[in-house]
């Protein structure tokens, strides 16, 4: 009795129809999914750090280098020092009247900054262990949590309080993940208290929380989350002075509007500003250092030239193959198969070879993956890419560090990759053969 339903199973090709050229296809794909594990991982999970929020304002910022002039001999340094010092804090209130700055940062240390370069670990001291925590210490009074926009947590006081902490309070600002990782939760924290290691008489004394903020992510290609804040005092030698553009005011704009306004301003006798431009582009200029962004787009250019490539080959051996069975797609029409049945017939098994072969060879890569595989103190090492920085504590941990999570995940994108030109580089040359007159077809050997 004749049906029109149409299951998988019949748009198989008969025993021994593929030939040696979908076994060819087929070799050519598994070293393919090798090959591809390769080029594509590293630009997945570059991808995905340079994708993750930084969880401050850095699209509102401006970052201007301030240069202090000394005498030729050097005997007036300390005088220089002192006048800088007293001019900042004016020249920052002058900027703050304008219709443009919303708040001013003032600091001289890297580690007195939220950057994704810079930064120090400090020790803490959990029930029966002790923690990393990345630490940061800002300049009290400077306003550091209200110029970067940092938010806090309910139940902790406001940024502009917190940003008036001082160094003799002993009190301290943790990030959402450092509460988690030190106290498991982030509510009833405000208050409590965390100690550092010490020997003997020298233990440190314990460290009140002020409060909580939301993360942020300090390293562009990395995943530390957690983070201790810790006031300084006033910096006396400060270099760096960190702009907070009002809502609406874009930083090229401003540096390229004021930029001149603003050096003339600062200019006295003992320091200028050398150097203004928009916090982002600082960023960058680290990371161009670093020769990450270099790193990224060699890993994406690779990727791309090898999916440009990996759809010449598919289609290019898909069409050889399919040449050989115009002949079969002619009869098969003959006896009333219709177009639409034969396209999905050539998916199927072009879908099917794909499987099987992305299956196989990501077998493959997983020997190779796991054989560097091994724990240290809680992190995972492996032969797959992760980029990681610097080692943060076992709550930042993404899916980029755990073995499984990144195989399962990046295997999956090559799949697809490699389903889609299949699926592609199938659909060209079958498209042409079916539309081909049945005559024609049968003619053809």
């Amino acid at each position: 009795m004749k049906t029109n339903k149409l299951s998988f199973i019949n748009l198989l090709p008969p025993r021994g129809e593929v030939g040696r050229g979908a076994i060819w296809l087929f070799l050519e794909l598994v070293v393919i999914t090798v090959v591809a594990w390769v080029v594509v991982d590293p630009a997945v999970v570059n991808l995905y750090y340079m994708n993750q929020p930084v969880g401050y304002d850095s699209d509102r910022l401006v970052l201007a280098e301030v240069t202090r002039i000394y005498d030729t001999d050097g005997t007036n340094s300390s005088v220089a020092i002192e006048r800088v010092n007293e001019f900042l804090p004016r020249f920052a209130e002058k900027l703050k009247a304008t219709d443009d700055v919303e708040n001013v940062y003032g600091y001289e240390y890297p580690y007195s900054t939220i950057s994704h370069r810079y930064g120090s670990q400090r020790l803490i001291c959990l029930e029966h262990d002790t923690i990393g925590i990345y630490s940061i210490t800002f300049c009290e009074g400077w306003h550091f949590f209200e110029t970067y926009g940092l938010r806090t947590l309910p139940g902790s006081p406001s940024a502009e309080e917190l940003s008036e902490l001082t160094r003799t309070s002993r009190q301290v600002v943790l990030s959402e993940s450092a509460a988690k990782a030190i106290f498991g939760t982030t509510e009833g924290v405000v208050g409590r208290s965390i100690t550092e290691p010490g020997q003997g008489e020298n233990t440190p004394e314990p460290m009140t929380v002020a409060g909580v903020v939301e993360d942020v992510q300090h390293e562009r290609f990395g995943s530390t989350r957690s983070t201790l804040y810790t006031p300084t005092q006033v910096d006396y030698y400060t270099k760096y002075l960190v702009l907070r553009l009002r809502k609406g005011v874009k930083p090229a704009r401003y540096v390229n509007e004021h930029a001149g306004d603003v050096m003339a301003l600062a200019k006295t006798p003992f320091m200028r500003i050398s150097k203004i431009m928009p916090y982002e582009d600082s960023l960058l200029a680290d990371d161009l250092q670093d020769g990450l962004p270099q790193e990224t787009n060699m890993n994406l250019a690779l990727a791309f030239f090898f999916l440009v490539n990996l759809s010449l080959a598919v289609i290019g051996t898909v069409w050889l193959q399919a040449k050989r069975r115009t002949e079969e797609c002619g009869v098969r029409r003959a006896f009333g198969a219709t177009k639409v049945r034969l396209l999905l017939s050539f998916l199927a098994e072009g879908a099917l070879m794909a499987t099987v072969a992305v299956v196989i060879g990501c077998i493959i890569y997983l020997n190779y993956a796991h054989s560097g595989y091994e724990t240290q103190g809680g992190f995972e090492t492996f032969n797959m890419y992760t980029s990681q920085l610097n080692m943060p504590p076992l709550s930042d941990l993404t899916w980029v560090d755990h073995f499984w999570p990144h195989f399962l995940i990046v295997s999956g994108v090559v799949y697809i990759i490699i389903l889609c030109t299949v699926l592609i580089g199938t659909t060209i040359p079958a498209l042409k053969i079916i539309n081909t007159r049945i005559t024609e077809s049968l003619r053809e050997e």
